[in-house]
């Protein structure tokens, strides 16, 4: 039975209502810690302050993200491609870990005995990874299918205190050359 009167308008019987539910929240955006971008530059990482990753296709606009969960104990300080499908982080907590980017979560840890990591490079031919160390050696991997394996270290400047050098920049380039900047 329709409980409207007979002069109202169309819309809903008398009683009845639309209900239209509203939820607020406070969005806190966790700011971004580095960036890197794959070989091919077809793919963006971005570290966030919450430990997250958000890998964006450039290919497709920037619409195709995928985004790995992150961990209040994972600090990432830098991320470094090898080809397109192979992404490698460092931070503070002295690891560096490779994600795996099918099931988006760590494949695995290797740790890099050097303390905190600031920084990290990948030679042109993707044969050798290089890792900044806060005790001042910069710590050389290399780069073998499926994994990184430990190579050798090299240890910080002669007469340098290990609290007062650490490396935060490293670049290795095409010759066998490595440059690092260091903070005293």
């Amino acid at each position: 039975s329709d409980s409207r009167l007979p002069d109202s308008p169309p819309g809903p019987a008398m009683g009845q209502f639309l209900l239209h539910r509203v939820g607020f929240f406070q969005f806190v955006p966790s700011g971004v810690r580095a960036l890197g971008l794959s070989g091919g530059g077809e793919r963006l990482a971005a570290a966030r302050g919450d430990g997250s990753l958000e890998i964006v296709s450039l290919r497709s606009s920037g619409q195709a993200r995928q985004v790995i969960p992150g961990n209040e104990k994972r600090s990432i300080e830098a991320i470094s491609w090898i080809g397109e499908n192979r992404l490698l982080t460092v931070g503070l907590n002295g690891e560096i870990t490779e994600f795996d980017l099918q099931r988006l979560c760590p494949k695995y840890t290797l740790d890099a005995f050097g303390g905190p990591l600031w920084c990290m490079s990948c030679n042109y031919e993707e044969t050798h990874l290089a890792v900044g160390c806060e005790d001042g050696s910069v710590k050389l991997f290399e780069i073998v299918p499926d994994k990184i394996q430990f190579e050798r270290s090299l240890d910080r400047q002669k007469g340098a205190e290990q609290s007062q050098v650490f490396v935060i920049a490293v670049i290795l380039n095409p010759a066998p050359r490595l440059a690092g900047g260091t903070v005293r």
